[in-house]
């Protein structure tokens, strides 16, 4: 074995070195075998066990009823093209701020159930993301709006519809005077045309604007560079060089399309073929810097100046006035951080790899940075010669509207009577200098429209229900210029409306209808308006997007050089006045999905903690502060203070803190309860990095939920950290192309069997295959594996117990230093093992080879005796300790119409782990014998739900019996490896080695 790369999931972890003690790696964490009953003394004990057999004893007549009888009629009428039992497949598109998806939607008898990437649509090609699963568990949600309300009183429909009718009315009679309303960011061609409309016919109504989802900082800087009225977006797929400043790039804004695009640069066929190379340059550890080749450290606030510096020693021949603006720069007093030589080394590397691959570059910036630098970014990559190769552009024209900062002064001057909010929740996470939720409540009238209960409509005058996107008409533009149709799935579960029928209703229109209103705007004008209608419901596509050649003007980001430069540079953060990161979370990410369950039990990429934000600090800032993991400490910023539970997270920027906004709401069966409230730190000037933190051990503690050292490899007995990551580099691995064996203990030939096996070679034999180069961890997997499979969701106590039901867990592992980490990312489900040892151990024969290669699982014929899982040395089964389906719907009632009908719901006592989603498997092989003569299924036909999101394409899943699949020929690659492969376990599914390319000039 090559120990020269030593992997730790935690510091703990790495303390200890390469043996542990066997038992605290144990399959649960303590207690996780018994009842949850908190110190059951011997009474109590007896007490229980008494109950239990009167319980049993009057179930003896009538036999024991597991779960309740249900009856179910046929239709009298069946819907139209409606077959019972056979899914309906709708295209539609999904708009989170900036970030807009096509998307491909299973209906199952009038049931949105699975979420899946539209391919035609060039920012998804197919893939999607964590968020965009989750979002259809939104339509069931127990805490839907699902009467209005009036000062917290239901009302009927009709009542609420008519004091809004006559409020509007009386409004409109006076050209809008004392209407504002205030709409998230979600771009849409037909909400443009009618909020023209209503500044035409309402010249005096006034419109803002309150979305975090949208990067508002990239729009200033477009506007500084003459691009006012476009919107760019990268595509990495011809970048050899990548520079991610600030930004997590596989998630922020366009991340599906980035993913692809730079995943297809890493995906190494042979040793000689070429990789491009990240640069990550950061405070936070983000995902995009557990996958960089290199990584900087800074502060959040010295990024800027990192690519000053970088746009400084490019030197481009044009614009000698500006060059001199980037190179005009005052020192600070205590010298900054520029002037550090890892800095500036790290920064001239950076330049020279950038000079060295012109036309083939990116360079990045995420939205916490201001937006002069967003400016700065769009020179950069201009004199690169970037522009129309891996950036583009395209005209984008937003109706006007004012800021939330804009609306509290007009609230303030008594020009706003009737305020209608349209999808936003600014009274939970406005900036706390604007005081919104005071001036909120001085308005007369206030109509708040959402989907679900919120704090702003628990303010509200008047509550309204907002329809679901899977449950409304509309259309959307993304940063491309693509405009894909949104169409719905199922009619509003409880009379909800969308924004754009609200704006029709407030245009006059007392009928309105968002189909007709989506139809107007993409239709007229086209000479067969009937038949282009059809072809864009039938592919979700209206119009692809086309770049357009930037027209830049670069005074305004020279005058916002100059006001910079006659500004010292950004002190040092230290240990009295820290710099605090308020970073969107990669679960809930601004508390629009904090009562989504899926979203809230999904580890954090980085941390792997669930149902909780935390307050990451590197282990040198927290040994300085007298701090460790789960002690509470006091955040102050200002006049603010949060409490906030410490997280020691390697590769974080030593006297920077970070902490994720969205958690500590006050509604919702899901989200309160779940973290703390951070937004009272927020300034409005800086929404996202905020300097001058002072932090203050409270001496109190709080428990997370972390799982990042739950399921463990450990060889059970001597406690050995077994080998599971498989890495090198570009340089190595031409110099070695057989380097993945030097990992192996024993040579392929040395590992034999005792007697010849018995599986199947006949026929199709599956098997999948995971490119560790290409994950980026995510978490989509982990989360379309939940939605196609019934997986529930357990809780934060039964998580800190290590009793989470995920089919897919992804490991993270650092290797290096403490203080400059890297990660690689692996995730490990099922690995259907040939020769399976949770087979020849189970009793009842639960747990069974099927004669396609499938470890099966026989849900009815398991006993809960966990044998399996004892003897699974992946860790990879999951056991439902207590009826975790029966909790989830006693929680949610609607959550039984999300299920798919083609997965078992598991009760109580059953093991349960991933099934290569055998329920696909077997509509292919059903399929392929109705339409062919051999029955055999064609390479591709077969996609499994990991496989369908990965924005990455890290997954591939085939038949390994045809030499010709894809899968077959991944695994003949010689980056292809098997995890732990000693045992002699012929797993089906194998993982390609991770490469690195390093640059030469940093190593």
């Amino acid at each position: 074995m090559n120990d020269d790369m030593k992997y730790w999931r935690s510091l703990e972890d790495r303390a200890e070195g390469s043996v542990t003690d066997p038992h605290r790696f144990r399959e649960f964490e303590p207690g996780a075998e018994t009842l949850e009953l908190n110190d059951v003394d011997r009474r109590s004990f007896f007490g229980i066990m008494g109950a239990s057999a009167a319980l049993a004893g009057s179930t003896l007549t009538s036999g024991c009823v597991r779960k309740g009888v249900q009856h179910i009629l046929p239709y009298t009428k069946r819907p139209e093209h409606m077959i019972p039992g056979e899914p309906l497949y709708y295209r539609t598109s999904w708009a989170m701020g900036d970030t807009v998806l096509g998307l491909h939607v299973k209906s199952q008898d009038g049931r949105p159930i699975k979420v899946a990437g539209n391919p035609e649509h060039p920012l998804s090609k197919g893939a999607s993301n964590e968020f965009a699963q989750a979002s259809v568990l939104d339509v069931y949600d127990p805490d839907r709006i699902q009467k209005p309300t009036k000062d917290g009183v239901e009302i009927s429909l009709d009542e609420a519809w008519k004091a809004f009718d006559a409020q509007i009315a009386t409004l409109r009679s006076g050209d809008g005077a004392g209407l504002a309303i205030l709409l998230d960011g979600e771009p849409s061609p037909t909400r443009r045309r009618l909020l023209k409309s209503v500044a035409d016919k309402l010249p005096k109504a006034q419109i803002f604007r309150h979305d975090w989802a949208n990067n508002a900082a990239a729009r200033a800087g477009l506007d500084s560079v003459g691009m006012a009225g476009h919107t760019f977006y990268s595509d990495a797929t011809a970048a050899n060089v990548v520079v991610a400043l600030d930004t997590d790039c596989f998630s922020d804004g366009d991340g599906v399309l980035f993913s692809r695009g730079f995943a297809n640069g890493r995906k190494l066929k042979k040793a000689s073929d070429k990789m491009n190379r990240l640069y990550a340059v950061e405070g936070k550890f983000s995902t995009a810097g557990a996958n960089a080749d290199h990584r900087l450290r800074v502060p959040s606030s010295h990024v800027g100046e990192f690519l000053r510096t970088v746009a400084g020693l490019i030197s481009p021949d044009s614009d000698p006035s500006l060059q001199s603006e980037i190179t005009n720069r005052a020192a600070s007093k205590d010298g900054g951080i520029a002037h550090d030589a890892r800095f500036t080394k790290f920064a001239k590397a950076v330049a020279d790899d950038l000079l060295a691959n012109k036309g083939a570059s990116l360079v990045m910036v995420g939205e916490r940075q201001p937006a002069w630098v967003h400016a700065l970014a769009h020179y950069v990559n201009h004199a690169l010669g970037n522009v129309g190769k891996t950036v583009f552009y395209a005209k984008n024209q937003e109706a006007e509207a004012g800021t939330l900062a804009e609306l509290v002064d007009a609230i303030g001057s008594d020009s706003v009577n009737t305020l209608v909010v349209l999808g936003p929740n600014p009274v939970y996470d406005a900036p706390s200098d604007l005081k919104f939720a005071e001036a909120f409540k001085k308005i007369p009238t206030t109509f708040a429209f959402s989907s679900l209960h919120s704090e702003t409509t628990k303010s509200a005058s008047w509550a309204m229900p907002k329809a679901h996107y899977l449950e409304a008409w509309g259309d959307i533009i993304a940063n491309d210029g693509t405009v894909s149709i949104q169409q719905p799935l199922v009619a509003p579960l409880f009379w909800g409306v969308s924004t754009i029928e609200v704006l029709t209703r407030i245009l006059g229109t007392q009928t309105p209808n968002g189909h007709d209103e989506v139809r107007i705007t993409q239709t007229t004008g086209k000479v067969t308006a009937e038949s282009a209608w059809r072809r864009m419901i039938h592919s979700g596509i209206v119009s692809l997007g086309t770049s357009v050649t930037p027209a830049f003007t670069w005074t305004g980001l020279a005058s916002a050089l100059k006001t910079t430069s006659n500004a010292l540079l950004p002190g040092k953060p230290s240990l009295d006045s820290m710099e605090l990161i308020l970073a969107h979370d990669a679960a809930v990410f601004d508390g629009r999905f904090g009562n989504n369950g899926w979203l809230q039990e999904a580890p954090d990429p980085i941390t792997k903690v669930t149902w909780d934000n935390t307050l990451q600090l590197s282990p040198k800032t927290a040994k300085e502060l007298g701090v460790k993991s789960e002690d509470l400490v006091a955040v102050t910023v200002g006049d603010a203070t949060v409490n906030l539970p410490v997280f020691v997270t390697p590769g974080t920027a030593d006297y920077v803190a970070v902490t994720s906004v969205g958690y500590g709401r006050k509604l919702g069966v899901v989200a309160e309860g779940a973290g703390f409230d951070v937004n009272p730190l927020r300034k409005s000037t800086s929404p996202h990095v905020v300097t001058g933190a002072r932090l203050k051990a409270t001496g109190e503690t709080y428990e997370l939920a972390c799982t990042q050292d739950h399921h463990t490899m450990v060889e059970p007995i001597t406690g050995r950290k077994r080998p599971v990551v498989r890495e090198t580099t570009l340089a190595d691995y031409r110099k070695d192309p057989d380097w993945v064996e030097s990992y192996e203990m024993l040579p392929k030939e040395k590992i034999k069997s005792l007697w010849k096996q018995p599986n199947r070679t006949d026929g199709h034999q599956w098997g999948m295959v995971i490119d560790l180069n290409a994950c980026t961890g995510c978490n989509a997997c982990v989360v379309a594996c939940q939605a196609e499979n019934n997986i529930p969701i357990v809780g934060k106590e039964r998580v800190l117990q290590g009793r989470e039901m995920h089919w897919i867990r992804i490991d993270r592992y650092f290797t290096g230093t403490e203080d400059e980490p890297q990660a690689v990312m692996q995730p490990v489900a099922c690995s259907h093992c040939e020769t399976a040892p949770c087979e020849n151990v189970c009793p009842v024969a639960a747990t069974v080879h099927s004669v396609d290669g499938l470890n099966d699982m026989a849900y009815n014929r398991c006993i809960g005796t966990r044998y399996c899982a004892n003897n699974c040395p992946f860790k990879v089964r999951r056991f439902n300790f207590f009826n975790f389906q029966k909790e989830n719907q006693e929680m949610a009632p609607m959550l039984g119409m999300q299920k798919n009908p083609d997965v078992t719901i598991r009760f109580r006592g059953v093991m349960e782990k991933c099934t290569y989603c055998t329920q696909r498997i077997q509509a292919a092989k059903i399929k392929a014998k109705r339409e062919r003569p051999d029955g055999r299924v064609l390479d591709g036909e077969i996609v499994t739900a990991c496989e369908d999101v990965c924005p990455s394409g890290a997954i591939t899943f085939g038949d390994i019996n045809d030499p010709e699949s894809r899968v077959s020929k991944l695994k003949k690659s010689d980056r292809n490896y098997e995890l732990l492969r000693e045992l002699n376990l012929h797993s089906r599914t194998t993982f390609l080695a991770r490469v690195r390319n390093p640059n030469p000039a940093l190593v």
